[in-house]
């Protein structure tokens, strides 16, 4: 990665770092005070806005930031293609506003935290974090992320006490949303000029926008189509309470995966439009390499502290987070490589539609496995449901990438027995030390440690490259 990338990454690395600490921080606490049944109240009715969201949204925010990157040398283009995308988002957010509250209004059951859900369809109005994207500056998102999280918590200790304070709990994450999108028009002007109104042609943008609607709603598809199901089919809110518990801790670390990624579209766009074949392939082939790194580190690492982590972390009732757990856990890697794949090789090389095609599919196989297991096994399966679509699309995409030429993945999985060695040698310590662990914090403290010393350990004794090269720039930067 060029200098600005590591430097993007960086910054990204610690919001990401800090998002898992902002729930190590608040979770234990929510789930504490709101119980299993008012975080399912706030996980169902936030699966049914997600829906609008998305729709407001429609393919934006990927269209955006592929634009501006593309515009990165052009002050004036890129100011009419902001404002064009401005006005389009614009448009959509306030249809979907009124249909939202049409709703609320006829067909929600809990209107009061259905009405305050309603607030993140402003967050969308107002978003322009993609500008921001294209023109990698994660810099001033990353800061703008710490300052509103940081108010965010100091909201929830101060004004969440009891289970009857979920609306102030819904309200007070919905708020800061808008707020935090709010914030970055602080520093549109280093970026974006004034416009002849004249000159906008917000509906051009259309068709691109539409063709990536679908991966945009496929991305986020699974997690609330399950949520929405588990409400149908369950008695009480519980049931989705679990499922988000579990899906929370592994949403929040697979991030840590996704950010390079988001970083490195706009530069893929950017190589791939100058005919930069070599450069694009070479990115591709990092971000694979880092997913594993990463990913069977956490999937392994969560499972083998699983039974220490759920009593420790969320308190009493949430057994059943036990078994979900490890079947998230799966997520890791296929999540990972479906989004490197998709959000940065075939979307920033204009194949889209092959991306659309591969999470139509994958889609549709979690819907079909939902319909089949969700009203027997409620959260067990929405959660199987969701790896299954995911491995679907990550064995097609594997073999269209293969079979195009476009990507050699024979050399790439000599690399991956590495991860999968160290990876099985850390779950067996962790399994042996878990036995004798105290059940508290200090206790899922030292797993943690050890986890990471074991993994590592075995890594730099495997001599596996990027973790080889990695060590080599921190000992070059102390040197230095």
């Amino acid at each position: 990665m060029k200098k600005s990338a590591k430097t993007n990454y960086i910054f990204n690395v610690s919001y990401q770092i800090f998002t898992i600490i902002v729930p190590i921080i608040t979770t234990p606490y929510i789930s504490r005070v709101l119980g299993a049944e008012g975080i399912g109240t706030n996980s169902y009715t936030y699966s049914i806005v997600r829906y609008f969201l998305i729709l407001a949204a429609l393919g934006t925010v990927s269209y955006g930031a592929k634009i501006i990157g593309i515009n990165q040398d052009n002050k004036e283009t890129r100011s009419i293609k902001f404002w064009e995308l401005f006005l389009l988002r614009a448009i959509l957010t306030t249809v979907m506003i009124i249909l939202y509250y049409a709703y609320v209004v006829f067909l929600a059951g809990n209107k009061l935290i259905a009405t305050l859900q309603g607030i993140y369809l402003l967050g969308v109005l107002f978003d322009i974090s993609w500008l921001f994207q294209g023109m990698e500056d994660f810099k001033k998102i990353s800061i703008r992320n710490f300052i509103i999280k940081i108010i965010n918590i100091i909201y929830i200790f101060t004004f969440v006490k009891t289970a009857s304070d979920l609306p102030k709990y819904v309200f007070g994450l919905a708020l800061f949303t808008v707020l935090s999108s709010l914030v970055m028009w602080i520093n549109l002007k280093k970026y974006i000029t004034t416009v002849n109104i004249k000159k906008l042609k917000p509906f051009q943008h259309i068709k691109e926008v539409v063709e990536l609607f679908i991966p945009t709603i496929a991305t986020q598809f699974y997690a609330i189509i399950d949520k929405t199901m588990i409400g149908m089919f369950a008695d009480s809110a519980t049931e989705n309470g679990y499922y988000e518990q579990a899906f929370k801790v592994v949403d929040m670390s697979v991030m840590m995966i996704t950010t390079l990624g988001t970083i490195l579209v706009p530069r893929v766009s950017k190589e791939f439009a100058n005919k930069n074949l070599a450069a694009v392939k070479d990115y591709l082939r990092k971000s694979y390499k880092f997913v594993w790194l990463l990913g069977i580190g956490l999937m392994l690492g969560v499972t083998g502290i699983v039974n220490t982590f759920v009593p420790v972390f969320f308190g009493d009732g949430y057994d059943k987070v036990k078994i979900l757990l490890p079947i998230f856990g799966l997520l890791y890697i296929p999540m990972g490589m479906n989004y490197m794949t998709g959000r940065q090789y075939l979307v920033a090389t204009n194949q889209q539609n092959k991306y659309t095609k591969l999470l139509v599919i994958g889609g549709i196989v979690n819907i079909l496995v939902n319909f089949l297991l969700i009203p027997k096994f409620l959260s067990i399966g929405g959660a199987i449901g969701s790896v299954t679509g995911e491995f679907c699309i990550l064995f097609i995409s594997t073999k269209y990438l293969t079979k195009t030429k476009q990507y050699d993945f024979k050399s790439f999985w000599k690399d991956i027995y590495k991860y999968c060695i160290a990876g099985v040698i850390m779950l067996i310590v962790l399994l042996c030390a878990q036995i004798i662990m105290p059940l508290n914090w200090i206790g899922l403290g030292t797993l943690i440690l050890i986890g990471v010393i074991v993994y590592g350990v075995m890594l730099i004794t495997l001599k596996d490259s990027m973790v080889l090269e990695l060590l080599n720039n921190i000992k070059a930067k102390i040197l230095k």
